[in-house]
């Protein structure tokens, strides 16, 4: 099942409003990702959805809100991924560096799966930007907590963990989509992964 039909099935509050909002969401998400988010508009998901226009506007205001309902979705199952590797019993050096290359690997495979990714990403409206910027400070706020515990430990060095992790999340945000600078998620990978290295060498004791 695609990515993000799969994250609108799991979503575990069954009613039949909640059903067509989902709907809703999933005929947007078919569009978007094909047509592009400039090109789709609110006609032709709700003709998509099988609703009238006006069944549209009384779960989304605008497109944009449905935008930033898919983005949710995306972020929100990344997010419960990232707590769980915070939550893990790897030695936290590891759970740091899963942490760090778990948002930004899930997002650029997320990209390349969709041909029209790119242009949502181009598209890109201040209020998607900053429900995104949510995300990133709960990444910095994960990220901080491996820090502190890690300082505990004896392993790391941080006279802020929680001030250190939210510069990292902000650092790695250059590393999500676009994706000019990489030729290959190869490429983006092994990137971070040395970016990773020297970071630990500036906090490892």
């Amino acid at each position: 099942m695609e990515y993000i039909a799969k994250m609108i099935a799991d979503e575990k509050t069954p009613s039949s409003k909640k059903e067509k909002r989902d709907i809703i969401l999933q005929a947007a998400w078919g569009l978007i990702r094909h047509y592009g988010y400039n090109k789709t508009t609110i006609d032709d998901i709700a003709k998509r959805a099988g609703v009238g226009k006006g069944t549209v506007y009384i779960y989304f205001r605008s497109k944009t809100e449905i935008m930033l309902a898919l983005t949710d979705l995306t972020n929100q199952r990344i997010q419960e991924a990232l707590e769980q590797i915070t939550s893990g019993s790897d030695p936290p050096e590891e759970r740091l560096r899963r942490c760090l290359l778990y948002r930004i690997m899930t997002l650029y495979d997320l990209v390349h799966q969709y041909p029209h990714s790119q242009d949502v990403i181009a598209a890109m409206l201040p209020e998607i930007v900053e429900r995104l910027n949510r995300y990133v400070y709960r990444h910095g706020q994960l990220l901080g907590q491996i820090i502190e515990q890690g300082r505990e430990l004896g392993k790391f060095k941080s006279d802020d963990p929680q001030e250190a992790g939210q510069l990292l999340a902000n650092l790695f945000e250059f590393l999500t989509p676009p994706y000019y600078r990489f030729s290959s998620r190869a490429a983006l990978e092994k990137f971070a992964n040395q970016v990773v290295d020297v970071l630990l060498t500036g906090v490892l004791i």
